[in-house]
């Protein structure tokens, strides 16, 4: 903790403690003792966050962000902040990733590091922090966008490395070097970039499971495409003892979901797409071995995407966008099919609004399914109109079943080759040149 001191003339003086346990003065001339103190709450803060390697209170940082040059001087001689301008980008950003990243998945920390060398590469390392403007981050935005002389980054992609940048300097506010943040006004929420979506079909998928290597590559595919599974992340977690054959149930671990309260782990069925290459793995695993994927634990994301390439390559398939999201989003499209909403982003470990944005997607059978159900919709109006047709209910009955039969002929693609007429009973008008099953 600090102390105040006065001498005769007025003069007060706030005596701090380094690491070093050496006190160093910040004299700060005459004024009253009130107005002594109140600096001394603020030196207190700012001792505390520097010796315990920590972020002074949001209103210190503002006090800190307002005071004048010659004060912050001498907090800076006492070694409680830096110098004013002498925070420079590169540094500043490497101290932030360097206090964070015992905290990040190394996934994310890929992506941060990458997001620090797109904006010291446009910006500058040694760029004072303090002098970087709101027109600096809206040229920044439009670098990352342009196709010609910039990155030529999707606008999803764009978002991301902006939403890095806030909140580096969302940091530097809460320190006190900036009062404002620069890119306040960027847009940086999340957003679904749906060019890069695929939906793998289950015969495609089988193609493609055919063509891997080998037995472990066949169920981790079938992890990723019939389980869900992040991979590689939670199919290199995967053991055997997760693995409860008698009721068919897997329990995954989520190292990216690890950090929020209950969300370290979730179960899911035992699929049958599943099963079938899980005993098969079971059946050649060694005695005593611990992880159903073992090979998975010296493997990085990047060296699994050669072998799938590979594989989808020789079905004969074109290579999509984000190899193994893809296979998980297929999944979930499938099973909103059948199950509800909520017990699907159980099973998958995502929020129902993370799986419509990222996730959920509309197939080619979609719109099918939509034709199939004008048709039959048609052929049951045309079933009932010919009935009661049949009973007699007059001219104007005989006509609407001519006019639903047009409307079924053009729905089907196909003409009737009978006329309705009243010596022509049989077979029905909604009789077409091929058997119609409805249910």
């Amino acid at each position: 903790m600090s102390s105040v001191s006065s001498d005769k003339s007025g003069n007060r003086t706030i005596y701090v403690s380094g690491a070093d346990r050496r006190r160093r003065p910040i004299r700060l001339g005459k004024c009253s003792l009130k107005d002594a103190r109140i600096v001394q709450g603020y030196v207190d803060d700012l001792e505390r966050a520097a010796n315990h390697n920590g972020t002074p209170s949001e209103k210190t940082a503002t006090w800190l962000a307002d005071i004048g040059d010659d004060l912050r001087e001498k907090l800076a001689r006492a070694g409680l902040v830096a110098q004013r301008g002498s925070v420079r980008l590169g540094a500043f950003i490497d101290s932030y990733i360097d206090r964070r990243k015992g905290t990040m998945k190394p996934a994310t920390l890929v992506r941060v590091k990458q997001a620090r060398t797109h904006l010291v590469g446009y910006l500058g390392e040694n760029k004072p922090l303090a002098s970087v403007t709101a027109g600096d981050a809206e040229d920044y935005r439009a670098h990352l966008l342009d196709t010609e002389k910039g990155k030529g980054m999707a606008e999803a992609t764009t978002r991301r490395n902006c939403g890095y940048a806030s909140t580096w300097f969302r940091y530097a506010i809460k320190h006190g070097h900036l009062r404002q943040n620069p890119f306040a006004d960027v847009p940086t929420a999340a957003m679904s970039n749906t060019d890069r979506q695929r939906y793998i079909s289950d015969e495609d998928a089988r193609k493609v499971s055919a063509k891997l290597p080998d037995a472990e590559w066949r169920l981790l595919f079938a992890l990723a495409r019939y389980g869900g599974l992040r991979t590689p992340s939670e199919s290199a977690a995967l053991t055997w003892a997760d693995v409860d054959w008698e009721n068919r149930r897997l329990v995954i671990h989520s190292p990216k979901t690890e950090r929020h309260d209950g969300h370290d782990k979730r179960v899911i069925p035992l699929f049958a797409e599943i099963e079938a290459p899980l005993r098969e793995v079971f059946e050649k695993a060694a005695e005593g071995a611990l992880h159903v994927l073992p090979f998975l634990r010296t493997r990085t994301a990047a060296s699994l995407r050669k072998p799938l390439e590979k594989a989808i390559t020789a079905a004969g398939l074109n290579v999509w966008p984000r190899l193994w999201h893809n296979l998980r989003a297929s999944r979930q499209t499938e099973l909103e099919e059948r199950h509800p909403s909520h017990v699907v982003c159980t099973w998958l470990g995502n929020s129902e609004s993370v799986a419509r944005a990222h996730y959920l997607q509309v197939r080619d059978s979609d719109y099918d399914k939509a034709l199939e159900n004008v048709v039959r919709q048609t052929v049951r109006a045309v079933a009932t109109d010919a009935a009661n047709a049949r009973q007699g209910e007059g001219d104007d009955s005989r006509e609407l079943a001519n006019k639903r039969q047009k409307t079924l002929s053009t729905a089907t693609g196909e003409t009737s080759k009978w006329a309705w007429e009243d010596s022509n009973l049989r077979p029905h008008p909604y009789q077409t040149g091929r058997p119609l099953i409805l249910s």
